[in-house]
């Protein structure tokens, strides 16, 4: 039985949003949701669907953010990560270890940071465990009030 949801979305890194977004609403008829930064990392990112599929265009805020290092050692633009939704992240982390998995990365956000109304919280497999891609495993659950928080 699996942990997985659902692929939640696919992100891609890109040296300019407003580049990549024109591309995407162009060629794709892509709608976008209005722009969000993630100040602890260093991303600034818009989110957006393309008919039922949803993705986000990521973009590094600094050069220590994990994009801008994504852009450089790829040579530039390209899907960064793949985003599994789970109703559990503690429960769906078990059992991929369980598994044999393991977590490269687990980020938590401070107390009240919400992205598109809702609370996250995540963890990362490294891409040389995952055939090269980085996979995001995440729990996400609406914020009804603006005291609920992750």
């Amino acid at each position: 039985m699996s942990f997985v949801k659902g692929i939640e979305r696919v992100a891609l890194a890109v040296p300019d949003l407003d580049e990549a977004q024109a591309f995407f609403e162009q060629w794709f008829g892509a709608v976008f949701q209005p722009e969000e930064t993630i100040e602890d990392m260093g991303i600034r990112y818009r989110p957006f669907t393309v008919g039922a599929s949803k993705m986000e265009l990521l973009q590094a805020t600094r050069e220590d953010s994990p994009v801008a290092r994504f852009l450089e050692q790829h040579g530039g633009p390209g899907v960064h990560h793949i985003t599994f939704e789970v109703e559990d992240l503690d429960a769906a982390l078990a059992e991929l270890e369980r598994r044999g998995g393991r977590v490269a990365y687990r980020h938590t956000y401070a107390e009240g940071v919400t992205f598109e109304g809702y609370a996250w919280r995540e963890a990362f497999i490294h891409p040389k465990d995952a055939f090269g891609v980085l996979i995001h495993l995440a729990e996400k659950h609406p914020v009804t009030d603006a005291s609920d928080g992750p």
